[in-house]
């Protein structure tokens, strides 16, 4: 509704609308009031701390939380799709390693950028297959809609748009190597 999408680009004006993992706190709080979950980089960067901060007062500072539509060009509305992990027992990495798959060490980049079918997302050693698990909404295994697997290369199928792509081995493991988005152009989203 307008008043998430409101509070939201006080944040940032890239926004992402999703409806999985069941669990965060700002899906229980949308049932009563506009709510919105935050990402604030590293833990411990003193960058996202200052900018979750500005933001709460922001939020303070508003007599009312404007019921108005968001201008288009105040927004970036994006969709998770899916999130992409690493499948067990896969190794990979960023850097000149051996691994199952190699990314390359810039793939932050990609980012909330469209990549267009066919764009190599990493090399892959032989005899590898499936290294990813990819899941839509529903939790439906998904891999072989978005990525294929030939002559060593794994490679978007179609147009994607990946999102929170990180070089933290540790992180990818424990959660995923990265969401996919479709970009909502001037779509109006309902909460459930």
């Amino acid at each position: 509704r307008n008043e998430f999408l409101q509070i939201a680009t006080l944040f940032s004006r890239t926004v992402v609308y999703f409806i999985r993992p069941d669990g965060v706190q700002s899906k229980a709080f949308a049932e009563f009031c506009p709510a919105v979950t935050v990402e604030c980089g590293t833990s411990g960067a003193t960058s996202g701390t200052d900018h979750a901060c500005d933001y709460i007062d922001a939020c303070l500072h508003l007599a009312a939380v404007p019921a108005h539509p968001v201008s288009a060009r105040d927004l970036d509305l994006y969709h998770t799709v899916a999130v992409v992990k690493i499948a067990q027992p896969y190794s990979f990495g960023f850097d000149a390693g051996k691994y199952d798959l190699q990314f390359d060490a810039n793939i932050e980049h990609y980012n909330f950028r469209a990549l267009p079918a066919g764009t190599v997302i990493a090399s892959v050693r032989d005899g590898v297959t499936c290294p990813l698990d990819v899941r839509n909404e529903q939790g439906a295994e998904v891999s072989a809609d978005y990525f294929s697997l030939a002559d060593g290369r794994l490679r978007s199928r179609r147009q994607v748009i990946p999102a929170m792509i990180t070089l933290d081995t540790e992180s990818i493991r424990q959660d995923c190597f990265c969401y996919l988005m479709e970009h909502l152009h001037g779509a109006r989203v309902e909460v459930e």
